[in-house]
């Protein structure tokens, strides 16, 4: 017998028949010797950590090679829940159980994995940035509009952040268990040790390269300059002399490269960015144990590197590169038969180093950054005494001193980041069966830490601007040189930055475990508590004082002979945030399930139909997580504050002094309280021919008092800055989360794999405290989805001046022409305006995600894909319009709008851009149903081939290897905006894996 985690022999295999006392168990080669009884149906395969495997007699090739799958935790048939663990089989709630194996991708950020695989989570990944390349993720999809929509995230009981999260290697993970309730809860347990006769070692090295999955074309020199002016050339009203900005002689120029400097033509991208870049990363782990002492311990190393250049004259390495060195120890220890104590640590060092300039303005500058008004740099020499780089500028078009030169701030300094996370877990299990059978107690201390230290360095630039040349007739050019903007200096300037906060928590539970016959009872008993301190607080009070809660948690299970099940739970949580009166929420929760299959009137068909089990549950949960609309904290809402020492614009005195005074600057609500959440679920667990398992949950959750910032009073109230905050918001989410897994070993040589999920959540606001009588329905929010866009619905591009002449006025230019969009009326007023607008498009979060893949072992090879999709989910174009946006000018344009633009030479009514315009352009950059596009995509996720030759394994493996989406212009999946930010990233790596 083998595992199928790394093909190595398991020591210690129960192999027997049920139903008799005929048994063995497998040696330190995986061998084992069986003596089956005349009319046996199955033998029975069952080791700690695997899935329980049942082979037909009939079949003997099968027993040739028994490969074990290893489960999604460390107890068989168990799942890890809140505060404890459940047998799979009697689970009542909406619990997902992940396998760790399925989470291992080529990025080191953990989350990457989520999409598609994990039914009932939606993920999205927008950037490709190493070090910042996690996914956003939710459990079944966004359910308010307040502030706390992601999951409660929990590790080895300790409550961490999605960034550390990211860090975890799935080979530490034991389990991975998602709770479904409210914005859910993913639990993971780190593997602990076990006894075995000799220690397992484990390690795996990878490298491999990185690029772009899509990058967007910029135009060139020639192309911006001949669009612009016939921006500027058909735009120019009747009557007006039209004036053109770029010469021909200047266009020639430059489309003939005569000289670099006199006629610069800047490819900003190809000059800040390469093709592809080199990644490599290693896992050390190693397990075993004793009678009495047992561990766990896994190291990870990731080296990761940006595509950004180092330019020649820059004196630092100006590239991303992130590093990490991952920890996980974990000790375990028998100190008596009925006392267990065990320790466990997590430490991350991350280390980031990264250009002065913000990585994602740098990809935006090759757009907004003009290619053809200064060289990127002047040769070396060119100034007289100066042997510091030379960068080219020029007068911004906007009157500033200078302009935008991506590559000189690129150059101009770097950057290092240090972040640390600490988490540690002492807990001690003391089992009370002398007492009476089943009865034991636990209690645990955390302690958590987060610090974060920051430093950047930085030059200003050489900038010179050319005043004058002379073409010399030979080819060559003199041109003058003189200083521009802010004198450079080599001199490096330095700041600094830091932050990280602390916790602590203690938690002590009793439990209660007992099987009467056929009836199986259950209770349990949690208090909790936890503290955080800021490491550095500042004056304000709110800093200084700590962050409390504190609970009570209880949960009571019954089944009866493990066909009729039932679950009660209920959470007492008190939060500091509200008054006294008001600080305890009590959130109970009620489950049944019947096992179907376990029916005496199923026995003739379990052959067959293995498992059918229906279940329900209902409850409800309790958000106490504040925040206003910039997402800032609030604390203690009930609280009115007062500044005493205002400032008034009033003087008087004798000597005329400026007055103080007092200012209301929050107006409390003693009546503030906690969101609530109620929830139901219904679920379908369907098994065939012990091979093909379904999962089906159908959801329905009703959000209420989500905490927001009135939006209904009047002014004359005088409450204008200072609207107070109470619980007035609801949302409804409902939805389907779909499971499918088929596994079948064909034989000794053939083991095939397919997996697939479905995700479906679907939102809408009931109550965001709008006027009572909104004279248009359709600009209201209710009935839509949260993250929905807002604008006018465009009815495509004006064809003609008549047709201009024959519509409603639009309000927001006077000069519109053919080309321009046209808007649509939706009130009938005969002018557009913001009165006009509405929902548009799907939310910018999808509401469908969805997976499949297949794997498939033969002898040494095996071979995996997975494919995941994205589907109701809407995108919106902002900022990426051509030659200058409302605050400034002098932009580059992206290429498909050269491509494809309405003019007057080509009135195509379908372009993808409208009328090009040198000005900005207020009526066809309103949000609209113009810019809304289809963001649904279907990727190629993963591909893996590999070859295992005794206990080495070699790979070769692929990530984000092609997409299909309606959408050209940039990853979908990046999402709204223009595209101009880090990429995701395309990966092949090898990797070798040895086991020992």
């Amino acid at each position: 017998m083998i595992s199928s985690a790394d093909n190595k022999p398991i020591v210690g295999v129960s192999v027997y028949v049920e139903g008799t006392t005929v048994g063995a168990t497998s040696d330190i080669n995986g061998n084992y010797t069986l003596k089956v009884p005349a009319g046996t149906k199955h033998v029975t395969f069952a080791f700690l950590g695997y899935d329980t495997k049942k082979i037909a007699v009939a079949d003997v090739e099968l027993f040739k090679l028994v490969t074990l799958i290893e489960a999604s935790n460390v107890m068989d048939d168990v799942v890890v829940v809140a505060f404890g663990t459940q047998k799979k089989e009697s689970l009542v709630g909406a619990v997902q159980v992940v396998r760790p194996s399925t989470l291992k991708v080529t990025s080191s950020n953990l989350s990457t994995s989520f999409a598609g695989k994990i039914a009932g989570v939606i993920s999205t990944q927008s950037s490709g940035e190493p070090g910042a390349d996690g996914a956003n993720f939710w459990i079944r999809g966004i359910s308010t509009f307040g502030a706390n929509k992601s999951p409660l995230l929990i590790l080895d009981g300790v409550e961490i952040v999605s960034e550390m999260l990211n860090n975890i290697p799935p080979e530490a993970i034991e389990s991975f268990s998602i709770l479904r309730g409210a914005n859910g809860v993913m639990i993971i347990t780190t593997k602990n040790g076990r006894q075995s006769e000799k220690m397992a070692i484990n390690v795996r090295l990878e490298s491999g390269i990185s690029m772009p999955t899509r990058v967007q074309d910029i135009a060139d020199g020639v192309t911006y300059m001949e669009n612009y002016n016939e921006a500027l050339r058909t735009r120019t009203p009747a009557g007006e002399t039209y004036v053109q900005h770029f010469s021909d002689e200047k266009i020639t120029g430059t489309r003939n490269r005569l000289n670099p400097y006199v006629y610069p033509d800047n490819d900003w991208y190809s000059m800040l960015f390469k093709d592809f870049t080199v990644n490599e990363n290693m896992n050390l782990n190693v397990r075993g144990g004793g009678k009495v002492v047992d561990y766990f311990l896994n190291a990870s190393i990731f080296n990761e590197n940006g595509i950004l250049k180092k330019p020649a004259e820059s004196k630092f390495n100006t590239n991303i590169n992130s590093q990490k060195y991952l920890f996980q120890a974990n000790v375990g220890a028998q100190l008596t038969r009925t006392t267990r104590v065990s320790l466990k640590m997590n430490t991350q060092l991350l280390f980031w180093y990264r250009p002065v300039e913000e990585v994602k303005d740098l990809f935006y500058y090759t757009m907004r950054a003009n290619p053809v008004a200064f060289p990127a740099i002047y040769p070396k020499g060119s100034v007289e005494d100066l042997d510091d780089p030379i960068f080219g500028n020029a007068p911004s078009w906007d009157g500033g001193s200078t302009d935008i030169n991506p590559y000189a701030l690129l150059s101009r300094g770097y950057g290092q980041r240090h972040t640390q996370y600490i988490t540690t877990t002492f807990s001690v299990d003391q089992d009370l069966d002398f007492v009476t059978k089943g009865l034991k107690v636990r209690g645990m201390v955390s302690f958590y830490n987060k610090t974060y230290a920051a430093t950047y360095r930085s030059f200003s630039p050489y900038y010179y601007e050319m005043t004058d040349y002379t073409d010399n007739g030979d080819g060559t050019f003199d041109y003058n040189l003189q200083s521009i903007g802010t004198p450079g200096s080599s001199y490096l300037g330095t700041s600094t930055g830091r932050n990280g906060y602390r916790e602590i928590s203690l938690q002590g539970q009793i439990e209660y475990s007992r099987t009467f016959g056929k009836h199986d009872v259950n209770a349990l008993f949690v208090y909790h508590q936890k503290e955080k301190v800021d490491n550095q607080p500042t004056n304000d009070e709110y800093k200084v004082l700590p962050y409390r809660e504190q609970g009570l948690a209880g949960r009571f299970t019954y089944g009866y002979d493990s066909r009729y099940l039932m679950e009660f739970n209920f959470g007492y949580n008190g939060s500091e945030n509200f008054i006294s009166g008001r600080r305890f929420g009590f959130f109970p929760s009620i489950a049944g399930a019947w096992v179907v299959s376990g029916e005496p009137f199923w026995e003739g068909i379990r052959s067959k139909v293995n498992l059918l089990k229906i279940r329900a549950s209902y409850g409800l949960s309790g958000n106490d997580y504040l925040a206003d609309s910039s997402n800032n904290i609030v604390r203690f809402p009930y609280l009115t504050t007062v500044n005493m020492n205002k400032a008034l614009y009033v003087w008087f005195s004798p000597n005329f002094v400026k007055q103080t005074g007092h200012e209301i600057k929050t107006v409390g609500n003693p009546l503030a309280t906690w969101e609530e959440s109620t929830k139901l679920n219904v679920g379908l667990e369907l098994g065939l021919f012990d091979a093909l398992t379904l999962n089906v949950d159908v959801y329905k959750e009703n959000r209420t008092g989500i905490f927001m910032q009135r939006r209904s009073l009047p002014s004359t109230m005088g409450l204008s800055g200072v609207t107070p905050y109470g619980n007035l918001g609801e949302v409804e989410n409902r939805g389907v989360d779909v499971s499918l897994e088929y596994n079948k070993a064909f034989n000794k040589d053939l083991l095939v794999s397919v997996r697939g999920t479905f995700t479906y959540a679907h939102n809408e606001v009931k109550a965001r405290d709008e006027a009572k009588y909104l004279p248009n329905k359709y600009n209201s929010v209710l009935g839509k989805p949260v993250n929905s866009v807002y604008g006018l619905v465009a009815d495509g591009l004006f064809a003609s001046q008549e047709e201009i002449d024959n519509s409603p006025r639009q309000t927001f230019m006077p000069d519109y022409l053919p080309g321009d969009i046209k808007y649509r009326d939706m009130n009938g007023d005969g002018v557009i305006d913001a009165n006009d607008r509405t929902s548009l498009g799907y939310p910018t979060v999808p509401e469908i995600m969805y997976g499949f893949g297949a794997s498939v072992n033969y002898k040494r090879w095996d071979f995996s894909f997975f494919f995941q999709g994205t589907a109701r989910v809407s995108l919106r174009m902002y900022d990426m319009h051509p030659f200058r946006d409302n605050q400034y000018s002098g932009f580059n344009m992206t290429q498909y709008v050269a491509d494809d633009h309405w003019s007057e030479a080509d009135p195509n009514p379908n372009a993808a851009y409208p009328r090009l315009d040198y000005r900005y352009n207020a009526n066809n950059t309103q949000t609209s149903s113009f810019w809304v596009k289809n963001g649904s995509y279907l990727r190629l996720k993963s591909v893996e081939l590999g070859f295992t030759y005794k206990s080495l394994r070699a790979y070769l493996a692929g990530t984000n290897l092609f997409i299909i989406s309606p959408f050209k212009y940039w990853d979908p999946e990046m999402g709204s905006g223009n595209g101009l930010k880090y990429p995701l990233q395309r990966v092949v790596k090898l990797g070798l894996q040895y086991n020992f």
